[in-house]
């Protein structure tokens, strides 16, 4: 329900989106993120996708997983 902020190497926004859709954003971007921010709860999926593409940080309210190689950020 919150939002998802997509960050690149200098953290500055690539696009905003909601948090639901954030995995196809990701997929569906040339720019490939260094960070993401959401307003909200980081999913397995989003964080496993997230991996995958080699986002390094994601900052969120809370996590659904912490097995992971993505540096996570709790706010």
């Amino acid at each position: 329900t919150g939002k998802a902020i997509l960050l690149d190497e200098n953290f500055n926004e690539i696009k905003k989106v909601s948090a639901r859709d954030a995995i196809i954003t990701l997929k569906r971007l040339r720019e490939k993120p260094r960070a993401i921010v959401i307003d909200g709860t980081a999913t397995n999926s989003l964080v496993e996708a997230a991996e995958v593409l080699g986002v390094r940080v994601i900052a969120a309210k809370n996590f659904t997983t912490t097995q992971t190689k993505v540096e996570l950020v709790s706010f």
